[in-house]
C-alpha cells in the first residue's frame, strides 16, 4: 500500500441514526475512562452522514459487520465490530472504541482512512468488504 493515499479517497462515514445514537452515547460514557480514543469516536460521529435506520447503505461497517481490511504494513484482516462489552480478541470481534475500530467506523469497500495507534503511530488503511450479519444474504 502506498504511504501517500490521498485525501479525497478519505471517506465520510454513514451511520444509522440508531447506531449514531448508541453510539454517541458510548463515546460520551468512555470520555472519563479512554479520552483519546472517545474524543475520537465523537468526530468522527460528528462528521458523518447520519440518515434515517434501514436507509444505511448495507455494506457499510457498523456494529456487527465483519469489516476486511489491509493495512500498511500488515498482512490482510477481518474483523468483527463490536461493543465494548462484547470483545473477543480470540474470535477477531474487536471493539468500535479502539482506534482501529473507531477508524473502520461507516466505512465501505474501497474506502479509507487513518488512525493513531495507542502508541502514537499513523497508520492507514483500506476496506476490502464489508459483511453485515443483517444484510449477509444480500447482493452488494
Amino acid at each position: 500500500m502506498s504511504n501517500n493515499i490521498s485525501s479525497s479517497q478519505h471517506q465520510i462515514s454513514v451511520i444509522g441514526a440508531s447506531d449514531y445514537s448508541s453510539l454517541i452515547d458510548l463515546a460520551y460514557a468512555a470520555l472519563t475512562k479512554d479520552f483519546d480514543v472517545a474524543a475520537e469516536l465523537v468526530d468522527k460521529l460528528e462528521k458523518s452522514i447520519v440518515v434515517p435506520d434501514g436507509q444505511s447503505p448495507h455494506d457499510a461497517a457498523r456494529i456487527g459487520s465483519t469489516v476486511t481490511f489491509d493495512a500498511e504494513g500488515a498482512s490482510r484482516r477481518a474483523i468483527t465490530l463490536v461493543y465494548p462489552d462484547e470483545i473477543d480478541v480470540e474470535a477477531a470481534r474487536i471493539s468500535v472504541l479502539t482506534p482501529i475500530g473507531v477508524a473502520l467506523l461507516g466505512l465501505r469497500q474501497g474506502q479509507c482512512s487513518q488512525w493513531f495507534s495507542r502508541d502514537g503511530q499513523r497508520n492507514e488503511l483500506i476496506v476490502v468488504r464489508v459483511v453485515d450479519r443483517q444484510f449477509a444474504d444480500l447482493p452488494l
